[in-house]
């Protein structure tokens, strides 16, 4: 509303005219006319209050089409499959969401509330693991789709007992808020199968409109939380914190997203006292005990092996089940501390125990630089699904790496029964390690050519060695199978009986242009 300015203008006050005469004096002469002007009065421009936030005018609908490529037939795509969700917009153009919603996207579109006004968006950062995705506009000439958006905080971080409400909006464009409380925490990964974060535990009884995730969880006019699940006859909600939330923005503001730390350490609880006993340690204490690490993790790299005892993360005790005492949000993992709370680069000290030849344990203290080599050195790619997965054709036989993404859907195929050669080498990837491999390889399947008669049913195994030579990664399969082969023919050791397959050049050739003109016309993806 415009307050508009009110003037006064100054009058015009005349001084002259007759004057009393005093006793023996004269009447001083007249005085020119004199105008004594009023300073001028200006009420100031008092600016419009800001609009607040609300549903309608601070997020927008998400229509996702998402296309990947399967991970059985690699060198194809699968059927598009749409999904929908909402954003909050943050301001500076950007837009949260959750990454569910915009996963494997060959396409995202953003709405506003009222379905009036549709443009194209692209992803900018995206972290699967913690379902935390920030979305920009596509083309600059949409920039005034935004100008009608309030842009939201993030305010400060909630605590036990506070309470919440959830946004969303229907298809009419109808804001809809449900209260909540924020009762406790749990430790799970929102999204894929990693390593857990500390989530919000909310009791509320909202119903979620599109899928349940990316709506925002708000505490009074701020940001405070983004939805990663709801169940509804539970009254539950799972809600990315605002210590992550934190953390995923500052990484994305500054241009390069890197993710959370990773470790893969596995830990176990001392709240048993014969365990206690044999392992040393008083009685009574906390701590978690480290079963089993990642040779190639921050941890082990900063000294940390099997059998210790974790006491202390940067001088805060745990207790028997590895949890800390948070002022905010009571007992929760240590996890907390050097993942969630943390970023690739810093460094935390772990005060530990260790067992010592004459049985007693012994304190020490550890400085661990945290990164995400856990998952970066993994044998098998952990990522629940990769944009672009890498295969080789060759001859007719398919090779590819073997990943997390491409084991989830031979578990979704085989209904839970997954060949056992495959699950046993994602179980003995130290053993792997051991031999020079860095990655493991596995021979997927046999199309049907002259070249590949009867190797069908050696598929799937992992690749072994090509000539002789042990195999280190898949791109060491691509440069052995492009060299010479020794009398023409390739002698490739797999897993499964009868363990060789053998493949002439000149078949391989022939093959590879038969498949060409019939089914594959791109053989590798490197």
């Amino acid at each position: 509303m415009k307050i508009l300015s009110a003037f006064f203008l100054g009058s015009l006050i005349l001084f002259g005219g007759c004057q009393p005469r005093e006793a023996g004096r004269t009447a001083p002469a007249p005085q020119p006319e004199q105008q004594v002007e009023t300073p001028e009065k200006q009420v100031e421009e008092t600016p419009a209050p800001a609009p607040l936030p609300f549903p309608t005018g601070s997020m927008v609908g998400i229509n996702a089409t998402n296309q990947g490529y399967a991970m059985i037939q690699p060198w194809s795509k699968e059927n598009p499959a749409y999904s929908q969700g909402f954003g909050i917009y943050l301001g500076d153009g950007n837009i949260l969401t959750a990454a569910n919603i915009v996963y494997s996207a060959s396409f995202v579109e953003i709405t506003s509330a009222d379905g009036a006004r549709t443009v194209p968006v692209t992803v900018t950062a995206f972290d699967p693991e913690a379902n935390l995705a920030l979305l920009r506009l596509k083309n600059g000439k949409d920039a005034s789709f935004l100008d009608k958006l309030v842009p939201v905080t993030l305010g400060e971080a909630p605590r036990l007992g506070d309470k919440v409400t959830f946004w969303q909006f229907n298809d009419d464009g109808l804001p809809i808020t449900t209260s909540g409380t924020l009762l406790a925490t749990e430790s799970a990964c929102p999204f894929t199968n990693g390593e857990p974060f500390v989530l919000y535990n909310v009791k509320s009884s909202v119903t979620p409109l599109k899928g349940g995730a990316g709506n925002p969880v708000m505490r009074g006019n701020e940001l405070v939380g983004l939805s990663a699940s709801c169940d509804p006859p539970a009254q539950k909600v799972l809600a990315v914190t605002h210590t992550m939330i934190s953390r995923f923005l500052e990484q994305a503001r500054a241009g390069s997203y890197i993710g959370f730390p990773a470790d893969g350490t596995q830990v176990t609880e001392l709240t048993d006292p014969v365990f206690r006993k044999f392992l040393g340690l008083p009685e009574t204490g906390g701590g978690f005990y480290v079963a089993k690490l990642p040779v190639y993790g921050s941890f082990y790299k900063a000294g940390i092996r099997p059998g210790d005892v974790v006491e202390s993360v940067n001088g805060i005790p745990l207790d028997s089940k590895g949890l800390i005492k948070d002022p905010a949000l009571g007992p929760v993992s240590a996890n907390f501390l050097f993942r969630d709370s943390a970023k690739p680069g810093d460094t935390i000290t772990l005060g530990i125990r260790r067992k010592g030849k004459d049985g007693s344990s012994q304190p020490m203290t550890l400085d661990v630089k945290l990164d995400r080599s856990a998952l970066e050195g993994d044998l098998v790619n952990p990522a629940p699904f990769i944009s672009n997965p890498p295969y080789r054709i060759y001859g007719g036989l398919v090779f590819v790496p073997l990943t997390g993404a491409m084991m989830g859907e031979i578990n979704k195929l085989s209904k839970n029964h997954p060949p056992l050669n495959l699950v046993e080498a994602t179980q003995k990837k130290e053993e792997i390690r051991k031999k020079g491999v860095d990655e493991i390889v596995v021979f997927l399947m046999a199309l049907p050519t002259q070249a590949t008669l009867g190797y069908a049913q050696m598929s799937p195994s992992i690749v072994e060695k090509v000539n002789g030579v042990q195999v280190k990664s898949f791109k060491h399969l691509n440069q052995l199978l492009d060299l010479p082969a020794p009398g023409g023919t390739h002698r490739i050791e797999v897993t499964q009986q009868p363990y060789t397959m053998y493949m002439s050049q000149k078949e391989a050739a022939k093959a590879d242009r038969f498949i060409q003109m019939r089914a594959v016309p791109v053989l590798r993806r490197d």
